[in-house]
């Protein structure tokens, strides 16, 4: 039951990974369990209560969301379909759903952006964005 748990988690703190910069995938698998291990630790050291209503409503969602997608864990599907249904969820009419995904999704955007792959590919897109070739490819 633990590793259906933790492997519940892990995918959707992957599907709330934001889509740049991009990464190779092999980067990309390493910067996702950063950012589950990162937002694990975050929610260990909160105060117990709330730990208790984050992991409570996790759980909820996770019955919620294999419910309405017909009976199908959302570790089962692809993560552009994970992505896709958490985006939906945050804008559903559940107030306790939107806020966990924010929550989790602050959380997980704070550890992405952190992690020193993620740096470097920044650096190199802002690089990319400033020299003179991509300058006189967009005319300007």
């Amino acid at each position: 039951m633990a590793q259906l748990a933790t492997s519940a988690f892990e995918a959707t703190i992957d599907a709330l990974l934001p889509e740049w910069p991009t990464l190779p995938p092999a980067f990309r698998v390493l910067v996702s369990a950063h950012c589950a291990r990162f937002v694990r630790r975050q929610i260990a050291l909160a105060p117990a209560h709330i730990r208790l209503g984050i992991y409570a409503l996790f759980i909820m969602f996770w019955i919620f969301a294999t419910i309405r997608l017909g009976m199908r864990p959302l570790n089962s599907l692809p993560r552009e379909r994970r992505a896709a249904a958490l985006r939906t969820f945050a804008l559903d009419q559940v107030p306790a759903f939107a806020a966990l995904e924010r929550i989790l999704r602050s959380m997980t955007a704070v550890a992405f952006l952190e992690h020193p792959n993620v740096v470097k590919a920044v650096g190199e897109a802002g690089l990319a964005a400033t020299s003179p070739t991509a300058s006189e490819a967009t005319g300007a």
